[in-house]
């Protein structure tokens, strides 16, 4: 495959020499060589050559300085140089941040509604990204003064937006006192670190990146800190890898469940094995919370066991029931007033919305089946006030569909 590369790159060059005043040429031929990553394997991954990239990204910003998508790749092909996951995280770069972030300024500079190609995150998302990445490099290596720098550093340059910020203290504010918070994603992630560490809000709150489960230094980092405990020892925390699974029957204490493979249903990875001895070592001690917006394969096989917070579900193992509808709207009321803090520039941020609106959507579906229908339009007459999609259109057309159906059920 590394050949294959090699071969395509030579091929690339070849052909966009000859076309050096056609910058659209150079930024495809560009955008084709990043996105091969996806085709190699761990090996070739780590001996990949993003200057390639580099190289050919520098030549269209000199052929025309004002493209913002040229911007935008060059600024991810810095960070993907830094720190191409998680286990590079604590090893941070500080000038590939500020080369990586001076980019992503850029975009936003130059097309404050940047509507090209994106990779995974927005430009004000991976600012945001980027700094707290390198924040957790310094506090991993107990440099917390420089760390609450980096996050400051973000926030200046345009990351750690107000309305992320406000929506992840309201994650924290629906936890329990000493509890644990599974998060997944950069999105929640990385604005709860920011809380704790710069705000010192709800630090009473285990905040765990379930992704960075799968590297070595991060469990170790948790345990060191006292933030949770394994019932497994260190030694053999550090050299648990992925295996071979089928469904399992775990017990702890009085409750069980069933997990399955969650790796091409026949693997289980080693995030999971590492999350498990979490939990058998807690047996439920303290409240085990989930953010949003996870994937099925990350949380165990326990969505039968979560009840739904709005933005966090909680893990039940008794009976879960359903959020009484009083409580309900007092807690959707304080969230749907922070819409109004949303960068309308950031895609992430407005597709948030939706997010939201669905949440409601569910709630009236449960209200309009047990024949609340008189609580289910209080419910919509409080979404169309904050979130009203002749203001703020939905980015999902069926979650727009699903809407005017249950209008049409009231």
């Amino acid at each position: 495959m590394k050949t294959a590369i090699t071969i395509i790159f030579t091929f690339l060059l070849t052909t966009v020499y000859g076309q050096t005043g056609d910058y659209k040429v150079l930024l495809d031929s560009a955008k084709t060589l990043f996105k091969g990553e996806k085709n190699l394997n761990q090996e070739e991954l780590d001996k990949f050559d993003y200057y390639q990239v580099v190289h050919l990204l520098e030549k269209v910003i000199e052929l025309k300085p004002e493209n913002s998508e040229a911007r935008y790749f060059l600024g991810y092909t810095f960070s993907r140089i830094n720190s191409r996951d998680g286990r590079g995280m604590i090893n941070m770069n500080l000038e590939l941040v500020e080369k990586a972030s001076e980019q992503f300024e850029n975009v936003n500079k130059l097309n404050p509604k940047y509507t090209d190609e994106i990779i995974v995150l927005d430009p004000y998302s991976k600012i945001t990204a980027e700094w707290g990445s390198m924040a957790m490099s310094y506090w991993h290596n107990n440099n917390v003064d420089s760390a609450i720098w980096a996050f400051g550093e973000g926030k200046k340059r345009g990351g750690f937006g107000d309305f992320y910020l406000s929506i992840n203290k309201a994650v924290l504010d629906l936890c329990s006192n000493n509890s644990i918070l599974i998060a997944s994603g950069d999105n929640f992630t990385i604005p709860l670190w920011y809380l704790q560490i710069v705000e010192g809000y709800r630090k009473d709150v285990s905040v765990i990146d379930v992704s960075l489960l799968n590297t070595t230094w991060y469990p170790n980092f948790l345990a060191k800190n006292g933030q949770i405990k394994f019932d497994l020892p260190q030694s053999v925390i550090d050299t648990i890898e992925y295996c071979k699974w089928s469904d399992t029957t775990i017990a702890i204490g009085a409750f069980s469940w069933t997990v399955k493979p969650s790796y091409y249903e026949q693997y289980i990875l080693r995030g999971d094995r590492v999350f498990l001895s979490m939990l058998m070592k807690n047996k439920f001690k303290r409240d085990i919370y989930f953010t949003t917006a996870f994937t099925e394969d990350s949380r165990l096989s326990l969505k039968n066991y979560l009840q739904p917070l709005i933005l966090v579900d909680k893990l039940n193992t008794g009976k879960n029931s359903k959020v009484e509808y009083e409580k309900y709207k007092t807690e959707i009321s304080k969230i749907l007033l922070l819409i109004e803090k949303v960068n309308k520039n950031s895609q992430q941020e407005v597709n948030f919305i939706d997010n939201i609106r669905y949440d409601i959507l569910l709630k009236l579906t449960e209200l309009i089946q047990n024949k609340k229908n008189k609580q289910a339009k209080e419910l919509l007459i409080l979404m169309d006030k904050f979130a009203n999609d002749k203001k703020r259109p939905y980015q999902t057309e069926k979650y727009k569909e699903y809407a005017d159906y249950l209008r049409g059920k009231l």
